[in-house]
């Protein structure tokens, strides 16, 4: 079937500047209701109702998703009053720096950049001092930023800072061979800016980036050779050497944290930390297990008598790899023990307060991040303490499909990988929402993978194989199996994707131009095209093919399981091109090809299988129960078309939903009546057409009459019907002796039931013939139920 939103995208003309146009000019413009009364709305914990303007029932809006991935939340330096950090924005600019105090008050810091002149180094750590440099005179401000004041100090000519601790400044000095060969401690005393000087211990030289942690009173800095990290008194400048214990003799990837008891230092890829009393620097030394993470690289911290890890992300090793929200945040007492977890998922960032503990961000997810203070407790266990949430984002959502009551929703990034997400959804007085579930992942980007919900709770999409360059049609069962297939043994462009046209149950139809595919997923043997035609015009209503043979005005029925075809004639003398089927009513479109009389209007209608009689239309769209819905891209207004009683109503709006390129933003339920719209911020909407439903009918049946009992197997029935069920039941008997009865499960419009060839109690019953009988009420209430009867043969196998 050649959807609307198939020809929109595909009619010259439609420039990419006219639809731009349109989103921008409609951005602004509420959703409309519907033209009648609305009843009150209700809410459920899925989503809120809101009016609909249809007389019974109201309709059900669901906010997108939050993204998987947290809103990142940087922090760059802690002190005993608050900590500075810039957290992500949401139109891509650049964040601002920001002073949240402990107290809850948030300063915008200006002119810091976090780096002061000279390079890059360690900057502003444990303190509530800040370097903000005046341009590039030299001159850096000393600014305590719960105050406002400051104090100003002078870098001397040839030295660069790297590191700043409150009101002392760390730089360097180079050789003839530019070799950091001193260490500088400068301060400001009576508005002079003073420099102490600090040599390396002998026959050891600082490492190019020498400062790794720190707080006002003390540094950790690095020499070149590995082996050994030393201990710099910020007060006195005396420098002492500690050996470090480290694997390999690199000073590069040496870390370390300062808290008020402890000094802790760990290099990458050793599974352990070293940790010395901040009193005795060369005093005994612990060892302590550093937990792994996978491949990420651990990130140390401490809290009271704590060890703390964070880990910074590894490598990706793939082209796209799945989505993270962090690693674990851990802590592993230093007297030994093993790792508790504090946070399942957290950002690196681990800053020191001078005063004890550590500054974090992290959360179980998205929903529940926030920038953290780990301290700990009367017993001397680490906690946690909220200092600042971080309110996640709205995933974004890129395609919406509705059958039988699942909404389908394509998520780029509500999940590590993009997905589709089903959930079942109730319209009516009290419409409710079920929990989202994922069905399978999802093609990246909106040329492909566009849903279309089959009806039995399973989607169908295409995909494109990069590694034989073929397009395949995928299908994901409501009962968590995958099946694929390639429908043309011929490469394809990774830029086509367009080519599903209809689904339902187990059969779907592919093709473009004048070509299409019928595909079975249940086949014997394994998915297989069971049909191929040579027509535009193709649709599904359960295991019966609508198409047509090319002849003006003929469209025809095939019934997929035996081959038998019916032939019917519309009113109109043109080859169809489009076809469109629910239940008795057939949509038929020419789209441009009439034969006879070059009619611009182009004939397209419904044709009634009850009465034989057309039904003439106001404007193309997409078949439901008794109705269309037309999307006027022109006008971006989604419209719906009443013709349930055989002659077409005016048409009412449903909303204003502007034309999006690329991706299906609104669907029809034509196997529950149900309209979805999908906004670009990610909302989906879920509304009733307002239109009587056709009486609940069977479309399509697989119930075996023999079942060979063996361990394991089970007879599996299944019926598609025409809109969904409730209160199914399968009642297995022997004559007029009811032996078991079993509750049939529903899915989307459809209903399937296992039976084992037991009674309730586990006994086999007898091999031979038995009766079923399934019973099943319309979900909506509208019309009167089925009872479906058959017989089953029961055989014993081997």
């Amino acid at each position: 079937m050649r959807t609307e939103f198939e020809r929109t995208h595909d009619t010259a003309g439609r420039s990419t500047a006219r639809r731009l146009a349109l989103l921008a000019a409609l951005a602004t413009v509420p959703a409309l209701t519907l033209a009648l009364p609305a009843t009150a709305h209700a809410e459920n914990a899925a989503g809120t109702a809101g009016t609909t303007g249809t007389a019974e029932a109201t309709a059900l809006t669901l906010p997108a998703p939050a993204k998987y991935v947290p809103v990142q939340d940087t922090l760059y330096a802690a002190g005993d009053t608050g900590y500075l950090h810039r957290r992500e924005t949401t139109d891509g600019s650049a964040a601002t720096y920001q002073w949240h105090g402990y107290d809850g008050t948030e300063r915008t810091v200006d002119g810091f950049t976090g780096k002061v002149p000279g390079q890059q180094g360690y900057y502003g750590a444990g303190t509530d001092i800040l370097p903000v440099p005046i341009g590039v005179s030299g001159v850096v401000e000393l600014r305590y930023p719960a105050t406002g004041t400051s104090t100003q100090l002078t870098v001397p000519e040839g030295q660069s800072t790297v590191g700043s601790f409150g009101t002392t400044v760390l730089t360097t000095s180079y050789n003839d061979v530019w070799q950091i060969d001193k260490l500088h401690i400068l301060r400001v005393r009576d508005g002079v800016t003073t420099d102490t000087v600090v040599d390396p211990p002998e026959g050891l030289r600082f490492d190019q980036y020498p400062v790794v942690a720190g707080d006002g009173a003390v540094a950790v800095v690095r020499f070149t050779r590995g082996h050994t990290i030393g201990v710099l008194d910020l007060t006195t400048g005396t420098l002492t050497p500690v050996a470090s214990g480290v694997a390999v003799d690199a000073s590069w990837n040496i870390q370390a944290a300062v808290s008020p008891t402890h000094i802790a230092w760990y290099q990458q890829g050793m599974s352990t930390a070293r940790v010395v009393r901040r009193d005795d620097p060369t005093g005994a030394q612990t060892s302590v297990a550093v937990p792994s993470s996978g491949a990420d690289i651990p990130v140390v911290g401490l809290a009271g008598d704590w060890l703390l890890t964070s880990y910074r992300p590894a490598a990706a090793t793939e082209q796209n790899p799945p989505l993270r929200a962090g690693g674990p945040l851990k802590a592993t007492p230093v007297s030994g023990g093993s790792p508790v977890t504090l946070l399942a998922a957290a950002q690196p960032d681990l800053f020191q307060i001078p005063g004890g503990g550590a500054v974090t961000v992290g959360g179980a997810d998205a929903g529940d991040w926030a920038v953290r203070r780990v301290e700990t407790g009367a017993d001397g266990a680490p906690t946690l303490r909220t200092l600042s949430e971080v309110p996640a984002r709205p995933a974004v959502l890129r395609g919406i499909a509705l059958g039988g009551g699942q909404l389908v929703t394509k998520e780029e990034d509500s999940a590590p990988r993009p997905a589709y997400q089903t959930r079942k959804v109730t319209l009516g007085a009290a419409p409710a929402a079920g929990p989202r579930s994922e069905v399978t992942t999802a093609p990246l980007g909106d040329s492909y993978g566009q849903p279309l919900a089959a009806g039995d709770g399973s989607v169908v999409h295409v995909r494109h194989d990069d590694a034989t360059q073929r397009d395949l049609i995928v299908r994901a069962a409501a009962d968590g199996t995958r099946a694929e297939i390639a429908p043309f043994d011929r490469a394809v462009p990774p830029t086509s994707g367009r080519g599903l046209r209809d689904a339902a149950g187990r059969y779907a139809v592919y093709g473009g131009g004048d070509e299409r595919v019928v595909v079975d997923f249940e086949a014997p043997g394994g998915p297989a095209v069971v049909q191929r035609l040579s027509t535009p015009a193709a649709s599904l209503w359960g295991s019966t093919l609508w198409t047509t043979d090319g002849t003006g005005g003929r469209i025809e029925a095939r019934d997929l399981a035996t081959g038998q075809v019916t032939p019917y004639t519309v009113g109109a003398s043109c080859q169809i091109r489009d076809v469109q089927t629910v239940g008795r009513w057939v949509y038929w479109d020419c789209l441009g090809q009439d034969s006879v009389g070059g009619d611009p209007a182009t004939p397209f209608g419904v044709y009634d299988l009850e009465t034989g009689a057309d039904v003439t239309l106001p404007a193309r769209g997409r078949l439901g129960d008794g109705f269309v819905v037309n999307h006027d891209t022109d006008a971006g207004l989604l419209r719906l078309t009443d013709f349930h009683t055989g002659t077409a109503g005016a048409p009412r709006t449903l909303t204003a939903l502007p034309s999006v390129p690329g991706w299906k933003n609104y669907d029809v339920d034509k196997f529950g009546g149900g309209i979805a719209w999908l906004e670009t911020n990610g909302t989906a909407h879920v509304v009733p057409s307002g239109v009587p439903a056709q009486p609940l009918t069977v479309t399509a049946a697989q119930a075996p009459a023999t079942y060979t009992r063996t361990t394991g197997t089970t007879w599996t029935p299944a019926w598609q019907l025409s809109k969904p069920a409730t209160g199914a039941q399968l009642v297995i008997k022997r004559k007029t002796k009811t032996l078991r009865t079993l509750d049939a499960r529903a899915a989307g419009a459809a209903l399937t039931a296992a039976w084992d060839g037991t009674l309730a109690d586990g006994t086999r019953v007898p091999a031979g013939t038995y009766t079923w009988e399934l019973t099943a009420a319309p979900e909506d209430g509208t019309g009167a139920g089925i009872t479906l009867t058959g017989s089953l043969t029961v055989t014993d196998g081997a």
